[in-house]
């Protein structure tokens, strides 16, 4: 709740306001916000609003630009990879992780990305743009990926 009361300050007015060992200052607050959110339930119900979700009030909602919301499926395969993953850094250590490339070699390779100046053509930028088209067209065609708020 106080949490909620002093973003709110900082999103409404662009002030942070602070009180300790007896002083009391209001700063000016330039920043950009990021914040971050967990399910009031402990999962995310897809059927409900993100506003439902996060419990968050709609003043604080209003003042944030995008919203992106990350869902954990649960995948007892994948889950158990990501387990076996994390048990085997902490009993295999250095061993757990053996990279495709050398650091050297990762240098090297970005010294020479760099001498490259690639040129973005009308043409490349007409295929780009047709090519987010159909893109899109296809999500929509497909599994719901946004959510309402």
């Amino acid at each position: 709740s106080q949490d909620k009361v002093a973003i709110h300050e900082a999103m409404e007015q662009q002030t942070i306001s602070i009180a300790k060992a007896g002083i009391h200052a209001t700063l000016n607050a330039r920043a950009s916000i990021l914040a971050a959110a967990n399910p009031v339930l402990g999962r995310y119900d897809k059927t409900k609003s993100l506003k439902f979700n996060v419990d968050i009030s709609a003043p604080i909602m209003s003042r944030f630009d995008l919203f992106f919301v990350m869902v954990d499926e649960c995948d007892e395969h994948h889950d158990y990879n990501i387990a076996k993953h994390i048990a085997n850094l902490h009993r295999l250590k250095e061993n757990a992780i053996s990279p495709e490339f050398s650091t050297t070699q990762m240098q090297r390779y970005i010294k020479f990305a760099r001498t490259l100046k690639p040129k973005f053509t009308k043409e490349a930028a007409k295929l780009l743009a047709e090519e987010y088209k159909n893109l899109r067209q296809n999500d929509m065609s497909f599994e719901k990926t946004a959510y309402r708020i």
